[in-house]
């Protein structure tokens, strides 16, 4: 069997976390915002056309013996319409959300924490994750949190070069 997938790790889109009432609990609201940036549809609908031309070429396509499963089976490559549509049915997410907590030097602008994590308003309260990313890495966040996580511990620790 032979799988070939594709995504966006940098997508233009924004999404939201919003919360409820603080006194009620409700889980929060997410809005992953897939494929509402134009740009985001156009790169994965360019990404979807380049899966397909590598899948068809040799040696690749010797290994293909069945059609094509998702996102678009049966549509050709040229009906832009109806890939797009079928992506936006078939996105989902790359699971390293970023940003939720703005960074930035004042929370009438939407900052939530300041440089070096401190949550705005609230005494020796912290963020020290992906979160605070003011944008996705070219990569997996895994090594850019560790990172953010080691500078704000130099810093609470007074070890911080």
């Amino acid at each position: 069997m032979l799988g070939v997938g594709f995504a966006l790790v940098k997508p233009d889109s924004r999404g939201t976390v919003r919360l409820g009432q603080p006194r009620s609990r409700p889980p929060p609201r997410i809005d992953p915002a897939h494929l509402r940036d134009s740009q985001d549809r156009k790169r994965m609908l360019f990404a979807l056309r380049e899966v397909r031309r590598l899948v068809r070429t040799v040696p690749l396509s010797e290994l293909v013996i069945g059609p094509e499963l998702a996102p678009a089976p049966g549509i050709g490559d040229h009906d832009t319409k109806r890939l797009t549509a079928a992506l936006a049915g078939q996105v989902w997410s790359y699971h390293h959300p970023v940003g939720t907590c703005a960074m930035g030097a004042d929370p009438a602008e939407g900052a939530v924490v300041d440089a070096r994590g401190r949550v705005h308003g609230i005494r020796n309260l912290m963020v020290a994750d992906a979160s605070i990313m003011p944008t996705v890495p070219a990569a997996n966040t895994n090594l850019p949190t560790i990172m953010i996580a080691e500078f704000i511990a130099a810093w609470l620790t007074g070890t911080a070069g």
